[in-house]
């Protein structure tokens, strides 16, 4: 891996790419309007979501907390509804926290890559992201697209998912930041890895550097980056109690950390070996501190975490005995199907709520 990169090939790369970008980018809310707040709220939404799949979320998040002192005063379970479907919901906490934090100090964002990672929840590449186009400062951006376009570029082989490659890949792209527009150099980096340099099918006839990459001049466009070594994915059952009780329903808080953590859901378990399913619907109620008798099944949803592929089964039960309690949770609550919308839920546990919704109205059950 070059520890130098030409100057004059970066000088070209700058040049062309720029010029691509003008009249190539995608129109986005946070473009048309990039203060601090917004650039720093959409590269948050941006981690490990797509472009298009963030627009709505992003224009609603912003009518709702318009300024990080909004979003400062309002409730964690209001942040987390408004992020629901977004997936990956320690983002909105940290978003949240720091948020809390800025308010306090002052009420202005840092506008340096190293004050900006002193926040909950920014990394390298997110403050380089918020430094660069919100601050115009020369830092670096590294992810997931920057690194294919690089490898391809300059032909870069191995496992680039290592430590030692990871330094040298942030060594690169520092070396090739423009000084004078790096908010747009950054942001045209990821755009063409995003948009023309797609990992299984390259656009290389529509690429503004085709004539600087060296996996175009050798004709494999595709034989980099090398995939890195995954952990095998691994199958999961869980069940969902869906607990009535004279027409309302359970549902109980997570823990504010880790997985969901401070969303809501049905009483949740995972299926221990060849357990029935009812078995587990009556572990996941009693997680919450009741007795029920499984009835019938409202849903099965399929999703993934990580390297978890989950088959969730919703099951409405009926209440027998024992008195909610948070036990395991952080809260309980009883809720009718309407006033379900009122709690930020996860998207499979929105799902399940949607059929139960649907459910009750089809056969007029409660």
């Amino acid at each position: 891996m070059p520890e130098v990169v030409d100057p004059a090939w970066a000088a070209e790369l700058r040049r062309a790419l720029l010029l691509w970008f003008e009249t190539h980018k995608r129109p986005t809310p946070w473009r048309e309007a990039p203060t601090p707040y917004r650039v720093w709220v959409s590269e948050v939404m941006l981690q490990q979501t797509q472009t298009a799949t963030v627009i709505p979320y992003f224009e609603r998040f912003m009518a709702r907390f318009p300024t990080v002192q909004a979003l400062a005063d309002a409730p964690l379970e209001e942040v987390l509804r408004y992020w629901e479907g977004l997936g990956y919901y320690s983002r909105a906490r940290n978003l949240h926290r720091a948020a809390q934090w800025i308010a306090q100090n002052g009420g202005q964002l840092p506008s340096t890559p190293d004050r900006l990672r002193e926040l909950p929840g920014v990394g390298a590449y997110t403050a380089g992201a918020i430094a660069s186009i919100a601050f115009n400062q020369p830092a670096p951006v590294l992810d997931g697209n920057v690194t294919r376009v690089l490898a391809r570029l300059l032909w870069l082989k191995g496992d680039l998912k290592t430590h030692r490659a990871q330094k040298s890949l942030w060594q690169i792209a520092e070396q090739l930041v423009d000084a004078e527009r790096p908010g747009d150099f950054n942001q045209a980096l990821m755009e063409l890895g995003s948009m023309v340099c797609t990992p299984a099918h390259p656009r290389c006839s529509e690429c503004p550097v085709s004539h600087l990459c060296e996996a175009y001049r050798r004709g494999q466009p595709t034989a980099v980056p090398e995939p890195s070594r995954r952990p095998p994915t691994r199958a999961v059952v869980d069940v969902s109690a869906i607990v009535e009780r004279e027409g309302r329903f359970l549902l109980a808080q997570r823990p504010p950390d880790g997985l969901w953590g401070g969303l809501w859901e049905f009483p949740r378990a995972t299926r221990d070996g060849r357990e029935s399913l009812e078995t587990v619907a009556r572990r996941a109620a009693a997680l919450a501190g009741v007795q029920v008798e499984p009835c019938t099944l409202v849903a099965n949803i399929q999703h993934a975490v990580t390297y978890s592929k989950i088959r969730l089964y919703g099951y409405l039960c009926r209440w027998a005995s024992g008195e909610a309690q948070a036990g395991a949770y952080q809260a309980i609550a009883w809720a009718s199907v309407e006033e379900m919308t009122r709690y930020p839920l996860s998207a499979p546990q929105r799902r399940l709520a949607e059929a139960l919704r649907q459910t009750s109205h089809q056969k007029g059950l409660f």
